[in-house]
């Protein structure tokens, strides 16, 4: 049986790989090396500096890497020495053969005895072509599974220790490789083929993105009949047992706006008969910041303050975000903005600079930080001026300032 220097390799050093990689080698003392392009990426990792907001990550990395548990490098042969092999880097809806050129430039230094883990999301088609560059390359006999990530952004640290496991493989050495690789984890583990694995974690994102759908239609229709959204979904779940319906607001990041259309791939959009909700429910969702820019239009605000700027609540990652886009689209109808973000250390200046002078406010994103605002936005906001609330976060009997929002009718 081969030997192996190190445990595992960690391709793609990001925010599903770090964390991960982290957590494998502070809590479960496995010997992990993060590969990654990037040389600013490796240093930080090396001189245990987390690169990017995460609650815990630093603590674990500077336990990893002064234990030695942890290393990064930028050298690719370094996959070699390792007994399991991860692929967490991103795979993009319209960068697939990007993705397919890393796995085979790694592949090509597999050998025999490996597991080879793909951690990262792909359209259900691409698990078979993964597979398959991987057996095509390596050298000698390697394990193949599918463990797709299922992390929320700001609660990896915990979820990979405590969500269920599900993982996918083809053959039973494969199935005894991740099993032991998990062992140490005190979570459920669940064990499927490796396309079924991938639609679930498609479908995860999918449904999400479909409930969000539902709520951000039942705005727009409240918008139309002059009716208050947020007050209509509070009483249609209010101790009704079949309604979880979420509160209407933006969608963005990495994984919703993208995972729906990895779900609908070529195959099954090439039948004829095959229904095409969730392109629809991505469509719905997609609308949001067009429709809210144009609300805000109406206004004819020469200048407006932006509360936000993340592309979800409590983060600071602006990665194809809802706020961001929204701030762009008011910049190019000529509207000035200023920006603060609590999450975002390049938008930290006061928020009283953000809010003077200006014509409204548009609370974009739903920080926690943000509640309780409405004194502020009183102290430092004109009478005259609005306030727009995506989120229906705000007390309207506590401002001074005329208020609407998403869904709101006042």
């Amino acid at each position: 049986m081969t030997t192996f220097e190190r445990d595992i390799a960690v391709v793609g050093a990001g925010r599903i790989g770090l964390p991960w990689a982290a957590v494998l080698a502070a809590v479960q003392d496995w010997q992990v090396t993060c590969v990654d392009v990037d040389e600013t990426r490796v240093e930080e990792i090396n001189d245990a500096e987390a690169p990017f907001a995460e609650p815990k990550l630093g603590e674990y990395m500077q336990a990893a890497v002064e234990s030695g548990a942890m290393r990064a490098t930028t050298d690719p042969e370094a996959v070699t020495d390792h007994e399991y092999v991860a692929f967490t880097v991103n795979a993009p809806r319209n960068g697939m053969s990007d993705y397919v050129d890393v796995v085979e430039s790694y592949a090509e230094r597999l050998v025999d005895g490996q597991t080879v883990i793909s951690r990262s999301t792909l359209p259900v088609n691409m698990v078979s072509r993964t597979r398959d560059i991987v057996e095509r390359h390596a050298t000698g006999d390697v394990n193949f599974a599918v463990f797709p990530e299922r992390l929320a952004e700001g609660k990896a640290i915990a979820e990979i220790q405590t969500l269920p496991k599900v993982v996918g493989v083809d053959s039973d050495a494969g199935e005894a490789a991740v099993r032991r690789l998990l062992e140490p984890f005190e979570c459920s583990v669940k064990v499927t083929d490796p396309e079924t694995a991938m639609l679930v974690k498609l479908i995860d994102n999918s449904y999400r993105d479909a409930l969000f759908a539902i709520s951000n239609q039942i705005a727009y229709t409240a918008d139309q009949l002059d009716l208050n959204a947020h007050e209509a979904i509070d009483l249609a779940n209010f101790e009704y047992p079949r309604n979880d319906i979420p509160l209407p607001g933006t969608v963005g990041g990495k994984c919703l706006p993208k995972d729906p259309h990895f779900l609908t791939d070529e195959r099954v959009c090439d039948q004829p008969t095959t229904p095409d909700l969730f392109n629809f429910t991505r469509r719905t969702n997609a609308s949001l910041q067009s429709y809210i820019v144009t609300e805000l239009l109406l206004e004819q605000p020469s200048e407006l303050a932006i509360l936000g700027l993340s592309y979800k609540r409590d983060v600071g990652d602006v990665f194809n975000s809802p706020a961001w886009a929204i701030k762009e689209s008011l910049q190019s109808h000529g509207v000035e903005t200023r920006s603060y973000d609590p999450h975002i250390d390049d938008y930290d200046t006061d928020l009283e600079t953000v809010l003077a002078d200006a014509d409204g406010a548009v609370l974009a994103v739903n920080h926690s930080a943000f509640e309780g605002i409405e004194p502020e936005l009183n102290e430092h906001l004109d009478d005259d001026a609005f306030v727009y609330d995506v989120w229906g976060a705000l007390r309207s009997d506590r401002l001074n300032a005329r208020y609407q929002g998403f869904g709101i009718s006042e």
